[in-house]
């Protein structure tokens, strides 16, 4: 990536320029904190150009333009050269943007290259594959996302979900046992599992609006009525801000 470039040209401009006052050996210090520090700053700035494309892309998906939102999170690629693992960052947005409207194809390649620290774009990844019937490499997504993640409940919903779908009704258990070691204050982790417990059904809706955008079940028409209501009353919120 190129800011590691630049960084370890600044590191060596570092080395070279205190040794050539103090002996070489103290000058290998200055050149490793001039090498970091620079990554760091680098970093930073693209990192920042970026969440502002991000933020711009939120309020265009908001106002249900989210082909405008895909082409400005594409602009931003550009700056993917730069630093490690925005690429992944930029690929998991828009690769959950094309899932969300049901553009699977289009989502796949993009949520495959997703960074594993975007836990929707890796949830929408396992949804995808569970879909397609291939649940043990659904499972093994959700394993490695949860392994930077591992306080996001849904991931821990998902898998249970899964495995209650498999008739595997032990593992679900387990694995919402692990999540409410993890998260012992998440209401909707600790009803499932008294839930399954009891011998019910999983209510997914527990988890907010965010579980229907996997697309793994349809939202009834009540909770349906309930999404446009909160819609209306949020966009009604935006125009107040902006009057």
């Amino acid at each position: 990536m190129y800011s590691l470039i630049v960084a370890i040209a600044a590191g060596f401009a570092a080395y070279f320029l205190t040794a050539s006052f103090w002996p070489s050996n103290y000058a290998i210090l200055p050149g490793i904190v001039g090498m970091i520090a620079c990554y760091v700053l680098l970093a930073r700035r693209y990192w920042k150009v970026v969440e502002a494309l991000m933020a711009r892309a939120g309020a265009e998906v908001q106002q249900q333009r989210v082909d405008h939102a895909v082409r400005i999170l594409e602009s931003g690629y550009g700056y993917g050269r730069w630093v490690f693992l925005l690429r992944g960052q930029l690929d998991g947005q828009i690769g959950a943007l094309h899932y969300m409207q049901k553009k699977f194809d289009q989502a796949l390649p993009l949520l495959e290259k997703s960074s594993s620290r975007h836990w929707v774009a890796q949830g929408m990844l396992a949804a995808y594959w569970f879909r397609h019937h291939k649940p043990e490499q659904a499972m093994k997504v959700l394993d490695k996302a949860r392994t930077m993640n591992r306080k996001e409940a849904m991931l821990y919903g998902l898998e249970a979900w899964m495995k209650v779908k498999l008739k595997d009704r032990d593992g679900a258990r387990a694995v919402l046992a692990r999540g409410k070691k993890v998260l012992p204050d998440h209401g909707p982790i600790t009803e499932n599992l008294i839930r399954l417990q009891n011998g019910d059904d999983l209510k997914m809706g527990g988890f907010g609006e965010a579980w229907w955008q996997f697309h793994l079940e349809k939202p009834s028409q009540k909770m349906l009525m309930k999404m446009a209501g909160q819609g209306k009353r949020a966009k009604g919120a935006r125009k107040s801000v902006y009057r």
